[in-house]
Parts: structure tokens; C-alpha cells; sequence
């Protein structure tokens, strides 16, 4: 042995998938906190509306109701590549290295599975809704395909990161 410290690999760069499916995630995420907020206004002024000058606002309860599924779908893609999703953490803690590693790749396969099979009922929802002609029954009368559309692009968004993060855990495990 010499007296040399040891040569530390430099940190890959991430790759032009990883940096797509970051960047989808973080758009989704951003959306999402821009809908919280569009929430946020809606809300105040329906409250506003009603209390101080009796006259509500019709449609804001329906149109919050639709922008909570859009933010949640959005969301959900974002949540997933900073670690904030919901996983049983008890079993993580407690395993070794690589049950750990194990039990993070059948999480994702999850994940993928998941939202694979969210797409497919979200699409056939869809265009169910179209070709039916549906409406929603509130004040509002949008066509339904327009408020479900966010399911499609949320379960979209959740499996390119769900990929994403286990490619990267399969090259990790290489290294």
C-alpha cells in the first residue's frame, strides 16, 4: 500500500433520461404547487363571496374538487423522485443493505405496475366519457374527459419517474 489516499470515483452525471424524467417530475410538481395556490384564491373568494356579501360563487366547490385530483396526479411524479412517498419505512429501517435494495426494486415495480394499470382505466375512462358525451352534473357542465385528462398525464408522469429511479437503482447496484 502506498501512501496515497484513495482515488474516489467521481459521481456520474445523470443520464438524458434521468434528466427528462427530472425535469417532467419537477414541471408536474411545479404545476401542482401553481394549482394549490389557484385552490388557495378560489377558495377565498367563494368564502369571501358567501359571507361578507351573500352571494356565492357557483361552481368553485365543483372546480376545486377536479383541481384536488389534478394537483395529486401531478404531484405524485415529484413526490416519488424526492422520496416523499408513502412506504412502509419499518421495514426499510430494519433491513440490511441488500434487502433494502431489493425491497426499493420491488417497490418501484409497484409503483410501475400501479400506474400502468392506472393509465389503462384512466384512458379507457376517458374516452368512454367522450364517446358518451358525459358532463359533470354540477354547476360547471364541463365535459368529464377534461377533469379525468389529468389522470392520464399524472399516471404517465408517475411511471417515467417510477422508471427513472429504478434505472438508476439497477446501475447503482452495478457499480
Amino acid at each position: 500500500m502506498s501512501g496515497e489516499p484513495a482515488k474516489e470515483e467521481a459521481p456520474r452525471a445523470p443520464s438524458l433520461p434521468h434528466r427528462a424524467a427530472r425535469a417532467l417530475s419537477r414541471l408536474g410538481g411545479a404545476l401542482s404547487a401553481v394549482l394549490i395556490l389557484v385552490v388557495l384564491v378560489a377558495t377565498a373568494v367563494s368564502v369571501f363571496n358567501r359571507y361578507v356579501l351573500g352571494r356565492p360563487v357557483m361552481g368553485i366547490d365543483e372546480a376545486t374538487g377536479f383541481l384536488v385530483v389534478a394537483i395529486v396526479m401531478l404531484g405524485a411524479a415529484e413526490a416519488l423522485r424526492r422520496g416523499d412517498h408513502i412506504r412502509i419505512d419499518i421495514l426499510f429501517a430494519h433491513a440490511g443493505p441488500r434487502t433494502r435494495w431489493w425491497l426499493e426494486l420491488w417497490s418501484l415495480a409497484a409503483v410501475i405496475s400501479f400506474s400502468t394499470l392506472l393509465l389503462v382505466a384512466s384512458w379507457h375512462t376517458v374516452v368512454f366519457s367522450r364517446t358518451f358525451g358525459a358532463y359533470s352534473t354540477g354547476y360547471l357542465s364541463i365535459p368529464m374527459w377534461i377533469p379525468q385528462s389529468t389522470m392520464i398525464v399524472g399516471a404517465i408522469l408517475l411511471i417515467i419517474a417510477a422508471l427513472a429511479a429504478l434505472l438508476d437503482l439497477i446501475a447503482e447496484r452495478g457499480n
